[in-house]
């Protein structure tokens, strides 16, 4: 099926077209590419709109601010939303139009477990005779919500991972390579700050790290991506060896991570929301990291890692300094052991998050209903 000939897919969001949500702009493009009837109807219009014309001009006018919704509601054959925060708020819409929908439950995004309030919004949102899929990416979750009884299998699609850009899969910047093309091994720390210090994303253990390996060495430099800065946790020791890039969107990456060497990710589960709140395995960040030739090395506290070989595809670390500094000394005394693990892990975070097959996915899952 390549076009819908008469009602529309409307995609509503309460953050797109953000440039900075990357996943949302790769998935929602290919759609509104797909459907000459897809349209977004965005609550952040007037915020990002502009921004995101100048770079996909082709797609600006299917993009549209909420106010501009048929309220009628004969326009739309069939409602689209990623994240259990916007099915909630957008509930009343197919409700009141008696118009199906499909969502995608990834975690995040108002979904967290074991708090009767999200879990009535599961209920309500799950057990809607008008909801014709829920995709979910991550195991944990298809258990939380067939466990509880929130949801049958047969209304679940189990699509593991996330979407991603697809030119991360085909970059042409050139990898650097410490001893080689430069002289410093250079590790990254990239993440979204939602509480203070980003503890949850374990920027605190992060930056202990960086302190016990330049006590070390005098050839390691550090690198910030996200919304911290010099004052967020004290890192005068490190002087100049430690640069902040804030938040970026993804032209910067390419680049970037063509002189990166490992990114590490000590992110901790039920931290923000204690005892509640869990990221997806890996991290969208170092997903991307991956897919440009950078070792990952990452937290899997919860046991969530089907899909990956430790020390092979990836190191899984503990979320301790002391600890996660040894396991990068025996990394940085021997490069090759590095770049073979960084090369084997691009391999396969490619083949797992291939964008095709991400995308091919989802279709066939919308398609089974437009």
């Amino acid at each position: 099926m390549n076009t819908i000939n008469q009602k529309k897919i409307a995609i509503l969001d309460d953050y797109f077209p953000n440039l900075t949500t990357g996943f949302r702009i790769s998935e929602f493009n290919y759609y509104l590419e797909k459907y000459p009837n897809c349209e977004v109807y965005a609550t952040r219009y007037d915020m990002h709109h502009h921004e995101y014309a100048a770079v996909y001009p082709q797609y600006k006018d299917k993009v549209k601010p909420f106010t501009q919704f048929d309220w009628t509601g004969q326009s739309y054959a069939l409602y689209y939303m990623v994240f259990l925060s916007n099915a909630a708020a957008f509930h009343f819409v197919y409700e009141m139009f008696n118009t199906p929908f499909i969502f995608e439950l990834y975690p995040g995004g108002g979904f967290w477990i074991n708090d009767d309030e999200i879990d009535a919004r599961l209920i309500k949102v799950l057990q809607s005779p008008l909801l014709r899929k829920v995709i979910v990416t991550q195991k944990r979750t298809y258990d939380y919500i067939t466990s509880r009884g929130f949801v049958t299998p047969d209304k679940i699609a189990y699509i593991y991972g996330m979407v991603t850009y697809p030119e991360y899969f085909h970059t042409t910047v050139p990898k650097r390579f410490y001893r080689k093309d430069k002289n410093t091994l250079d590790i990254c720390f990239v993440a979204h700050k939602y509480m203070p210090t980003g503890m949850d994303k374990g920027y605190p253990i992060f930056i202990e790290m960086c302190k016990k390996l330049a006590s070390v060495t005098e050839d390691i430099r550090f690198h910030v991506v996200g919304n911290f800065d010099r004052d967020e946790i004290d890192v005068s020791e490190l002087g100049s060896r430690i640069a902040f890039y804030g938040l970026r969107d993804k032209s910067f990456f390419p680049q970037f991570f063509s002189g990166m060497d490992m990114i590490v990710s000590p992110n901790l589960p039920f931290v923000l929301i204690p005892g509640k709140n869990f990221d997806g395995f890996p991290t969208g960040c170092c997903i991307d990291a991956a897919l440009h030739n950078v070792a990952v090395f990452c937290t899997d506290e919860l046991n969530m890692n089907d899909h990956f070989e430790h020390k092979k595809d990836l190191f899984i670390i503990h979320a301790d300094a002391g600890k996660i500094a040894d396991s990068i000394m025996e990394y940085y005394q021997s490069p090759e052991k590095l770049y073979s693990m960084s090369t084997c892990g691009q391999a396969k975070f490619r083949e797992i998050f291939d964008f095709e097959k991400q995308m091919r996915d989802r279709v066939s899952i919308i398609e089974q209903y437009v």
